[in-house]
């Protein structure tokens, strides 16, 4: 049986253990989508222990920002903090990987930006008006995507990881909630997996057939006529086939359709409540290894040994330990020495998320002393 301690490879990249630090948003980035101090401290502190450390989402384009301190790489200025970050977390001994991302319907709602490119005319945020994004546009958002993975090596990530969850753009295309389009875009699974597949694509051409890419991608929507398993691992085999190496699982855990003034939005959400119980996505992940020929990236309320090693015995490669590390920044050292009784636990009260969803800087309430 796999252990956490356990080396893993992934094409010429070696990682020293199992654990992943799934991207986190921090909004500690600059109004300008770069690099700040508090972003270095942050990833620092994180990075003692973990095999792979996947930096928070980075904007494709200025107004794919999920949050207004969203870091970017939408241009080469942007490069240098990066490079920066990179060096900090390499120093610790973790593998770098940033994760690349345009928010679609739910990027942040900036004064200067009137609407925002979506499959179709489904809201996902308050404030935000959805508009169906024409073929030039789609376009623009696969050249968008290749640039900022192009950086992203510029800058010694050791891989990048595509965004495809959430309901974010590319997860909006492929979800039949929000992908009401009958072009090419739309309709079948192929279709709608079109923009992944085709980013995907263009990006390992870009970037050479050695170098890691990883895709974040929902294994099932826990909403009514959303994406379930079985669309979620044809859509990992069409990915697979198009050169992505690891899937990283998640899944929209909660979501509901709100009447606003104008129509609906549905507003989604990642975040597992106090009364979820560990193993989020782990009994779907023997099955997307298996189908899809991938390692897999599971995630869930993992931050114990125990339940982190069982998602292993269960069929994941890899685990994801995320609120619990804004919590404890140590958790991934004190799980590998066997001192789970000493980890500040995380209490899922969704402090963060809210800070996040306000548009402020990440804030926890068992960790006063954020971003360390």
């Amino acid at each position: 049986m796999n252990m956490l301690e356990d080396q893993f490879k992934i094409k010429e990249m070696t990682v020293r253990n199992r654990l992943v630090l799934p991207p986190l948003t921090t909004n500690y980035g600059s109004e300008n989508g770069y690099i700040t101090p508090e972003n270095l401290r942050f990833y620092k502190a994180r990075s003692r222990q973990m095999g792979i450390v996947i930096v928070e989402a980075a904007a494709v384009s200025p107004e794919g920002r999920i949050i207004p301190g969203g870091i970017g790489l939408w241009e080469d200025g942007q490069i240098q903090g990066l490079a920066e970050l990179v060096r900090i977390i390499k120093a610790e001994g973790a593998r770098a990987v940033i994760q690349i991302n345009h928010a679609g319907a739910k990027a942040w709602p900036f004064e200067t930006i009137h609407s925002w490119i979506a499959p179709s005319d489904i809201a996902c945020r308050l404030g935000v008006t959805a508009k169906p994004a024409s073929l030039s546009e789609i376009k623009s958002v696969i050249q968008a995507f290749v640039e900022a993975a192009a950086r992203a090596k510029k800058a010694g990530f050791d891989g990048v990881e595509i965004h495809g969850a959430h309901l974010y753009l590319l997860s909006q295309f492929l979800s039949p909630l929000t992908n009401l389009r009958t072009d090419h875009y739309g309709g079948s699974i192929e279709n709608r997996a079109a923009l992944a597949v085709e980013v995907t694509s263009a990006v390992r051409e870009k970037l050479g057939p050695d170098y890691p890419i990883f895709f974040r991608l929902n294994a099932l929507e826990n909403l009514q006529g959303g994406m379930t398993p079985d669309d979620a691992v044809a859509i990992g085999k069409l990915l697979a086939q198009a050169g992505v190496d690891v899937l990283d699982l998640s899944l929209a855990v909660q979501g509901t359709w709100n009447e606003e003034e104008g129509g609906k939005i549905l507003i989604t959400s990642s975040a597992y409540s106090k009364d979820d119980l560990p193993g989020g996505v782990v009994d779907l992940a023997a099955r997307f290894r298996t189908e899809c020929g991938l390692p897999v990236i599971a995630v869930g309320m993992l931050g114990s040994k125990s339940v982190a090693q069982q998602a292993l015995a269960a069929g994941a490669d890899l685990v994801a330990i995320g609120r619990q590390m804004i919590s404890d920044p140590d958790t991934a050292a004190k799980i590998l020495s066997g001192r789970d009784d000493q980890i500040l636990e995380c209490d899922a009260c969704q402090a963060c998320f809210a800070s996040i969803g306000n548009g402020k800087p990440l804030q926890c309430k068992q960790n006063k002393n954020l971003p360390d």
